[in-house]
């Protein structure tokens, strides 16, 4: 008998989308291997299972939620909720489970949590990583704390800018100089990245982002930078580097969202792959972070590189497509690629003992 896998995506915020051709892309490339069951988070983070959610092109219909069962996880059971009265009956219990939300709660440990509550397995990396690589200032903090060079930069939080902004811009301008660039800080996919010039072009940009998160973080532009991909992921305990691959970068020196998911640019020549000490360096940070967050499944880490200078950017504990394309050159050679994470997580949960201690202060409580 196949094992029960919830692939889970969507959830509330700007990276809803983007979940949902990481999801549905990995729900069928696990089906047959496993008895994948699809569960789509709505924005009010309401799990529904259906069929037809293997399908892309059903999210892009306005029907998309027809004939959909509400569930809802309880003990390592999915449980389907019917009748005016949700009452609930079993659906399965589930061997394990794979992340493929993007930004928000999803990424940032809501959905890694609500796995270890049941003891559910998960192919993702746990609570504590992921809630604080969501947060780009704490992401600075790790790095820092790891010895790994991080971009000079500054948060800005929505309540200090509206009550003493023109202190902070001026601020701003002296400590980093311009260009800057602006990004929200809990934001992934680029969502909300603006580079700024001048006083003028940093407020707008600031107001842009402000509309997206409540914090900011505003950093020194890295003229003529590179942007560079790395990941990792474990089996077996062993962790694996993947190469350290340039990313495509717009005019203005920003890989934002539009490039990554509309446009799709790419460098002319296909990939372009560092070597020498740059590849060296990249490689071991990323299995640094990797290994001293105690991570386990896929993680991607991006940086910005400057004539031979190399900065850690932000880490991705939920990569878009599962950052398969840094692994594989083939659709089949990932497909093997999700099934070994799957595995590994499941044996981990077999394995895994669960550790609790008993204080006996109510006992003594009641004497």
């Amino acid at each position: 008998m196949l094992k029960k896998i919830a692939v889970v995506f969507g959830g509330a915020g700007c990276e809803r989308e983007i979940s949902v051709i990481t999801g549905t892309f990995a729900c069928n490339l696990l089906r047959g291997e496993y008895d994948v069951l699809p569960v789509y988070f709505d924005e009010n983070w309401r799990a529904y299972t259906s069929q037809a959610f293997f399908e892309v092109e059903r999210f892009r219909k306005g029907d998309f939620m027809k004939g959909a069962k509400r569930i809802v996880f309880d003990g390592g059971w999915l449980y389907e909720l019917y009748g005016k009265e949700k009452r609930r009956k079993p659906l399965c219990r589930l061997d394990g489970g794979l992340n493929c939300c993007h930004g928000g709660l999803g990424e940032g440990g809501g959905v890694s949590a609500l796995f270890a509550l049941n003891g559910i397995p998960l192919a993702s990396p746990p609570v504590t990583p992921s809630a604080l690589c969501m947060d780009k200032t704490l992401t600075k903090l790790l790095a820092k704390a790891l010895s790994i060079p991080v971009v000079d930069g500054m948060r800005v939080r929505e309540e200090d800018y509206k009550k003493r902004g023109g202190f902070l811009l001026k601020n701003m301008e002296r400590r980093l100089k311009f260009p800057v660039i602006i990004k929200p800080t809990h934001l992934g996919s680029s969502i909300g990245i603006a580079v700024a010039k001048d006083e003028g072009e940093t407020r707008a940009a600031l107001d842009a982002a402000f509309a997206l998160d409540d914090e900011v973080v505003i950093e020194r532009f890295l003229v003529g930078k590179k942007d560079v991909n790395c990941a990792a992921y474990s089996l077996g305990g062993e962790v694996y580097v993947s190469e350290a691959e340039e990313a495509f970068s717009s005019y203005d020196g920003v890989y934002g969202f539009e490039q990554k998911y509309i446009k799709k640019e790419q460098k002319e020549g296909g990939r372009v792959l560092l070597t020498g000490a740059l590849r060296q360096k990249i490689r071991g940070y990323t299995r640094t972070v990797y290994k001293r967050l105690n991570m386990s499944g896929v993680v991607r880490v991006d940086y910005l590189v400057q004539g031979d200078k190399v900065y850690l950017s932000e880490v991705n504990t939920v990569p878009g497509s599962l950052a398969y394309y840094l692994f594989c050159d083939r659709i089949s050679e990932a497909k093997a690629f999700f099934s070994a994470l799957v595995e590994d997580a499941v044996c981990r949960g077999r394995e895994g003992k669960k550790k609790s201690v008993t204080t006996g202060v109510l006992e003594t409580a009641t004497k």
